[in-house]
């Protein structure tokens, strides 16, 4: 979703450089009416070409082939198999392209797997599949779901770590300061009743 949403807004600068250029100003509605006969200035198709050329240097590490993000959203969906295989070599080169294509020929044979790709989403459907049965198939399809669109879990990180790391506690080794953080970052709950209850009671404490 992330890679359509910026792909398509990509396409619309492109759109918007194109009216700008062609002076038809489809999309700049409040020009049309400033300006009569509209006008267009050599500063405005500018700025749009620097916006279109900052986003697109931004976005680079987002630019994956559309055959491996089809793969992973839709693995029984008609895709070349060869070009296919190429194109998923680029996102994780240490794939076997052989294996690859039979484990597709696998995974598009199962009756019951579509099933379960419409039910539980793509998200869950590679993370319950079977990584001996289909090593390089999820190989892709976890590389590709598990992209970091924002530095905001890495900010957040550190964020934590600081209020955890102060002067104070300057000697906090590295394994405590790592289980800290694991506390911090987690969502996860422990089931204490469940721990507690095969521990004994010490009356004398």
């Amino acid at each position: 979703q992330l890679v359509e949403q910026t792909s398509a807004f990509q396409a619309k600068l492109n759109m918007f450089a194109t009216d700008l250029t062609g002076e038809r100003m489809l999309h700049f509605p409040t020009l049309r009416k400033a300006t009569s006969p509209p006008k267009v200035t050599a500063e405005m198709t500018c700025l749009v070409a620097k916006l279109k050329d900052n986003f697109t240097s931004r976005l680079e590490d987002l630019s994956l082939p559309t055959e491996a993000m089809q793969l992973t959203k839709d693995p029984f969906a008609a895709i070349a198999e060869e070009t296919l295989s190429i194109k998923a070599k680029e996102v994780v080169s240490s794939i076997d392209e052989g294996q690859f294509l039979l484990e597709l020929v696998d995974m598009q044979s199962s009756l019951t797997m579509p099933q379960e790709l419409r039910t539980n989403g793509p998200a869950k459907f590679w993370s319950q599949i079977n990584a001996h049965q289909f090593p390089n198939l999820k190989n892709v399809a976890v590389t590709v779901l598990s992209m970091f669109g924002s530095t905001y879990i890495c900010e957040s990180s550190f964020s934590h770590m600081n209020a955890i790391k102060t002067n104070l506690r300057s000697s906090l080794t590295e394994s405590t300061l790592h289980y800290c953080l694991r506390i911090a970052l987690s969502s996860y709950e422990p089931n204490i009743p469940f721990l507690v209850q095969n521990k004994k009671c010490h009356l004398s404490h």
